[in-house]
């Protein structure tokens, strides 16, 4: 009878000391299996410099973007660059600069009165929209921009600051300040 008492008591003490183990790194309670995956060279990171992540880059320049070379031929302007400040430490702060004519540039979009925050293609995307049919020019007076301006990206005229610099595919550069 010791005979199979005793194997049987070694091998439930093995398994009750390692069940019992205090190593931080064993989860005894996993929610979710995580299984990593083995990653190729050409996996896809958040500073990934290839075309088919341009659009995710943290810095929001985007280089040799075909379909937005097109888009760009279409805009007056090569360089946007909008600021609006509200009260409550509210703004609306956007950012487009054409790089090249082949498909090079820099989009920044940062909305804390909606809670937005976009950058490279999505942000390039979301102000071509705004700013393809956006009707001024070197002559059109600084008041008519402004509402413009406010008109196309759905902003309230309460503002405290607006500071507007842009600059128009022939080379003109406009620059306007606002204080309320």
């Amino acid at each position: 009878m010791k005979k199979v008492y005793l194997p049987l008591l070694g091998i439930t003490l093995i398994f009750s000391l390692s069940a019992c183990s205090n190593d931080p790194s064993v989860d005894n309670n996993p929610k979710e299996q995580v299984v990593p995956t083995q990653q190729s060279e050409n996996a896809n990171t958040p500073d990934d410099n290839s075309k088919d992540n341009s659009g995710n880059k943290s810095v929001g320049t985007v280089t040799d973007d075909n379909n937005a070379t097109n888009k760009m031929q279409e805009l007056n302007f090569s360089k946007f660059d909008l600021e609006v400040q509200y009260a409550n430490d509210q703004d609306f702060d956007i950012e487009y600069e054409q790089g090249s004519n082949n498909g090079d540039y820099e989009a920044k979009m940062e909305d804390t009165i909606n809670d937005r925050k976009l950058k490279g293609m999505e942000a390039f995307n979301t102000i071509y929209t705004q700013l393809k049919d956006l009707a001024i020019d070197a002559n059109t007076p600084k008041a008519d921009v402004i509402q413009k301006v406010l008109q196309r990206f759905n902003l309230s005229d309460n503002y405290r600051t607006l500071e507007l610099e842009y600059t128009f595919k022939d080379g003109t550069k406009m620059e306007i300040k606002d204080n309320k």
